[in-house]
């Protein structure tokens, strides 16, 4: 068997989280995922949890971008660096994440972690 393509996978989840795609989102996770965030916080299980967590998300700033600064592959899993940009009125703020995404057999997403840090946050040019 040959391992699953990570990097499709998290660029497949960018681009339709860019979108604001929320079907596209749900179908890269398996029906049982676990999402962590950020680290710490109680998890986003299954589709339900993860669907929540994305209209969540959404509500709080009026765009969300999220871009891939770099990605390393080990297996069925990655660590990525993105850089999320929160766009909120004329405002808004940049963040760095870090994602970990560790896929099952069928290529689907079951379990993902964020660790950011609001202190880090800066605002947006």
């Amino acid at each position: 068997m040959t391992s699953p393509d990570v990097r499709a996978v998290v660029e497949a989840y960018v681009g339709a989280s860019n979108r604001n795609d929320k079907p596209a989102v749900l179908a890269l996770f398996a029906p049982d995922a676990v999402w962590h965030d950020p680290v710490g916080a109680p998890p986003h299980v299954g589709h339900e949890g993860i669907g929540a967590f994305f209209d969540q998300a959404r509500q709080m700033a009026d765009r969300l971008e999220l871009r891939v600064k770099d990605v390393i592959e080990c297996g069925n899993e990655a660590a990525a660096l993105l850089e999320i940009e929160a766009t909120i009125g004329d405002g808004g703020m940049i963040l760095d994440v870090v994602e970990t995404f560790e896929l099952d057999d069928a290529g689907r997403i079951r379990l993902m972690k964020a660790y950011w840090d609001m202190t880090r946050a800066r605002p947006r040019p």
